[in-house]
């Protein structure tokens, strides 16, 4: 928790999704966190015996996160991220029996100590360690050590952990450590993304929270239970030991990418998302200040100290009206330009969202949402800049763009509107249109040396009939200035 590094620039972000945002969890109360009162027969995940009484999990809108000893004021929230190890079996089910859903935590993208495993590794120690000058990399915050999560042996020992902490009683796992793969080490990605989708399929009645992650959010959204946004609102300074609120830029930023990333995956899987911030347990201002911001995003809030060794027990609710920048976001992006054009409805454009059309990815570039290739927009210039197109994250791998119709349909026609920056169009080199056959994708055309600059790619081929078909960019393909990104702004199909 609180172990990746703080980027507020433009980074990249990989997320596959389908349209914005439905709700977040349900609440019993319209603008405030209702207490544990509404309760459902609910089944305890692997490693908690027993059927009790508690909230289904998508009714959930309180939580703490705390990884101290057992403290009672934990039962008073609707789900409690704690430290297996700081508790007794006997605490952990004292707090499921309480009704509050256990969430262990467990690192995936860090190991907390050296372990030599095998040996083949940097120094001599475990191959799953990144090589820093003949040695494993460390993250100094929290003398910890990055790790590939798609290395076997990392995968088994993580497997293994999380057997010991459901084994214990928890009811499900707490992710923390995605950022890994989400930054200097993004060439991983496709690793962590088999381990979270391996930890579903081994543990598949386990709630998974996953920590942030936001480059992978499309990618891993489909196996878990839950989101953690970490510095939604706030960021904690190691060097100077204190609490920050985000300045305006970065709220917009955060907020973005609440919008384009994060509840637009939900639209996939509509799982609760926890909005985690740090202040001292006497900054009751800002506290409400982030109680409030993130319930309009429809994000569950809680704040605690940096190093999570405190319950905060408060009377603060949420004062603001739920979900009123889910879509929207803020500043520029809430607003809309009146002179705007009405998008393009044509009914022949099977891919329009207007037609029922939707769009899966395989990343996003933090801030440039998806929505923008079926929205019936071509570079429209009064668009919000973070509207106007898709970016995939700019990462050495093959990127695609899915549509799914909204029936089987025949269709022999895909056009790709390429991403205008700066005068510039980003058309990528070389792409393959694809088709979903029996569960795998089938090459229906492929285009090769599409010249750089080009606006348009109108590519025909004989009928399919299908319900899904796909826009790949093999790795390396891209424009011919950045090459592992690509960058589209509409996606037409016919």
């Amino acid at each position: 928790m609180g172990r990746y590094k703080k980027q507020f620039a433009i980074f990249i972000i990989l997320i596959v999704c389908v349209g914005f945002i439905s709700g977040c969890a349900k609440s019993a109360v319209s603008n405030g966190i209702a207490s544990k009162n509404t309760v459902v027969k609910s089944t305890a995940s692997e490693g908690a015996a027993s059927v009790i009484n508690k909230k289904a999990w998508s009714d959930v809108n309180s939580f703490v996160c705390y990884y101290g000893k057992f403290n009672p004021d934990m039962l008073k929230f609707d789900v409690a991220i704690l430290e297996s190890t700081n508790l007794t079996a006997e605490e952990i089910k004292k707090v499921n029996d309480s009704g509050t859903y256990t969430i262990g935590y467990l690192t995936i993208g860090e190991d907390d100590k050296l372990e030599k495993d095998d040996g083949k590794g940097p120094g001599g120690y475990a191959s799953y360690y990144f090589n820093k000058d003949g040695m494993p990399a460390k993250n100094g915050n929290w003398d910890s050590y990055f790790v590939d999560a798609g290395n076997i042996n990392w995968q088994n020992k993580v497997i293994e952990k999380a057997k010991q902490i459901l084994d214990k009683g928890c009811q499900g796992l707490f992710l923390d450590t995605i950022d890994t793969a989400d930054g200097e080490y993004a060439d991983t990605a496709d690793g962590m993304i088999a381990l979270i989708k391996k930890l579903h399929e081994t543990y598949p009645n386990a709630k998974l929270v996953a920590n942030r992650g936001l480059s992978l959010i499309s990618s891993y959204i489909p196996y878990v239970s839950g989101i953690m946004y970490e510095d939604f609102n706030s960021s904690y300074d190691f060097d100077k030991k204190q609490y920050i609120t985000l300045e305006k830029d970065d709220l917009e930023n955060t907020g973005t990418v609440a919008v384009n990333c994060i509840n637009a995956a939900r639209k996939i899987n509509n799982v609760p998302v926890f909005a985690l911030d740090y202040a001292l347990p006497d900054s009751k201002e800002n506290i409400q200040k982030y109680y409030d911001r993130s319930w309009e995003y429809n994000f569950i809030p809680y704040v605690s100290t940096i190093n999570l060794d405190e319950v905060y027990v408060h009377n603060i609710q949420p004062k603001s009206k739920k979900g009123v920048k889910a879509d929207v976001g803020e500043g520029s992006l809430a607003v809309q330009d009146p002179s705007l054009p009405a998008p393009s409805n044509d009914k022949n454009n099977l891919a329009l969202e207007s037609n029922g059309g939707s769009v899966t990815v395989d990343s996003i570039f933090e801030t440039y949402g998806f929505k923008a290739l079926n929205d019936g927009y071509r570079n429209e210039p009064k668009l919000h800049w973070s509207k106007v197109a898709w970016a995939s994250s700019e990462t050495s791998k093959d990127h695609w763009i899915q549509i799914t119709l909204s029936q089987k349909e025949k269709i022999s026609d895909v056009k790709i509107i390429w991403a205008l920056d700066n005068h510039t169009y980003y058309s990528s080199r070389n792409i393959m249109i694809q088709n979903l056959v029996n569960g795998a994708w089938a090459n229906v055309k492929t285009v090769t040396n599409i010249p750089s600059g080009t606006e348009i790619s109108d590519v025909k081929f004989d009928p399919v009939e299908t319900r899904n078909i796909r826009i790949l960019q093999p790795k390396g393909s891209g424009s011919q200035s950045r090459v592992n990104l690509m960058w589209v702004a509409e996606i037409e199909v016919y």
